[in-house]
């Protein structure tokens, strides 16, 4: 769950730096054009003297289709529909919970062992603590597989006999 969560908000810095590369260059633009306003005004429409200001816009460019439409996120949103192809709804969200809670196993996983390996099993209140994370990852795992049975019998029921999709969420 974390991962998605950071890969999201990779994904979402990654847009938002591209929009405030975008909104610095519209400030920059719109600067440069008051400028240039305000000296035409300035010269009562005598533009010779100008100043040469567009050089703070030098290596700057205009997004292409193709940009706005990665900024837009609409192709972030296609490829995370497509993933499953066209199986039901109701099967994709208990696919998408079946990878946050493999994700959510795989952390509480490494928690468990590290609190193994520097627990004082002497001590009450980290024993405690130990055995209630070593718990909650048990039942989190009964619920994984009970999970994976879930989506399964769902599958069968919507008539899906190719398993590779449930094999590439578990996988």
């Amino acid at each position: 769950m974390i991962v998605i969560h950071e890969a999201n908000s990779v994904s979402g810095y990654q847009a938002i730096k591209e929009m405030n590369e975008k909104a610095r260059y519209i400030e920059q633009k719109t600067q440069v054009e008051n400028k240039q306003a305000s000296e035409v005004d300035k010269n009562d429409g005598n533009t010779a003297e100008k100043t040469d200001d567009t050089s703070e816009l030098e290596g700057t460019h205009k997004l292409s289709d193709k940009e706005k439409e990665k900024l837009s996120g609409r192709e972030a949103r296609e490829k995370a529909e497509d993933k499953y192809g066209d199986i039901p709804d109701h099967i994709r969200r208990m696919l998408e919970r079946l990878e946050e809670m493999k994700e959510e196993l795989d952390l509480v996983k490494q928690e468990v062992a590290e609190l193994n390996a520097t627990t004082d099993h002497d001590d009450e209140a980290q024993k405690a603590y130990y055995d209630s994370r070593n718990q909650y990852f048990m039942q989190l795992q009964l619920q994984y597989f009970e999970t994976i049975e879930n989506v399964k019998d769902a599958m069968k029921e919507a008539g899906i006999t190719d398993m590779s999709i449930l094999i590439k969420a578990i996988a």
